[in-house]
């Protein structure tokens, strides 16, 4: 077991893939030290999940020590109050940093998975949508993660530069999928904002190569889960639909569990190129 100490921030963790996101990362991520910064809606959600990995860590046998904050009644849809939210956040992220320091517990690396997102409305074909509906989607799915990462990673350089901590890793992980890549009928909000999240992680890819940073945009399948029993009762598209309701029916949605377990094998043994698009089913 290594003695990396890992700082991990997800978005969207007190349920679904999020969630899946953080245990996975317990189980899989090879850190003897994990920190976790849980953000999302669910307050008592997010305290749930907390207590779920403590609990699992302290009956394993893997000897993984974890601490964590939750960040919750954050609604990341809501710029109104988005620098509000960007700074609780911060100011978590600062505690656990603190932490860790205070107890010569270094941190190795820090990361931070972008989770939270939504569908947009699947009935609408692109003429039908509004500027209105389209800001309001954006600032959701693709300004709160701008914030997110550049405040992140700002910090994270700041608390750790390079120059005194040249083996300290920072990675940014953004949830993507196959429409960031190819277009589906119905999903033009959708996959707008999954390019757009996709295009701008790799130009951050670019700007920090040099900087110890990595970006990863995941695409994690077509899961079984609440987002996809959305998909079902909404999609516009009756072809997409049949397909969508054979794989649930004959049970080959991907399983959240599997699908988070790739991204943290791929986190953890570092071979992917920074910036790149990794769905589910790439080998």
């Amino acid at each position: 077991m290594t003695s990396a100490h890992h700082l991990v921030v997800i978005t969207g963790a007190n349920r679904g893939f999020g969630a899946s996101v953080s245990h996975s990362y317990l189980r899989h991520s090879g850190a003897s030290a994990i920190s976790f910064v849980l953000v999302g809606r669910n307050e008592q959600g997010l305290a749930t999940v907390l207590h779920a990995l403590q609990e699992e860590a302290r009956t394993s046998s893997g000897a993984v020590t974890v601490k964590g904050v939750v960040v919750g009644n954050v609604d990341l849809a809501d710029t109104e109050h988005l620098e509000k939210n960007l700074e609780r956040i911060q100011v978590a992220v600062a505690q656990l940093r603190d932490e860790a320091s205070q107890s010569k517990s270094a941190i190795s690396k820090s990361v931070l998975v972008n989770n939270a997102g939504s569908l947009g409305d699947l009935t609408k074909t692109a003429k039908e949508f509004t500027w209105q509906e389209a800001r309001r989607y954006f600032d959701f799915n693709v300004v709160s993660l701008v914030g997110l990462c550049s405040t992140f990673l700002k910090d994270t350089q700041a608390a750790f530069p390079k120059e005194t901590y040249p083996e300290h890793r920072t990675v940014i992980v953004s949830v993507s999928s196959l429409l960031a890549v190819q277009a589906f009928s119905n999903w033009g909000l959708y996959a707008a904002g999954k390019a757009a999240r996709d295009r701008f992680l790799g130009v951050m890819a670019l700007e920090e190569k040099s900087n110890n940073v990595k970006t990863l945009n995941y695409a994690p399948g077509p899961l079984d889960n609440e987002m996809q029993a959305d998909v079902r009762r909404t999609l516009g598209d009756a072809e997409q639909l049949e397909i969508y309701d054979g794989m649930h029916k004959s049970g080959k949605l991907v399983k959240m569990d599997d699908s988070s377990s790739k991204l943290v094998l791929l986190l953890k043994k570092d071979e992917y190129t920074t910036g790149a698009h990794i769905d589910f089913y790439d080998e």
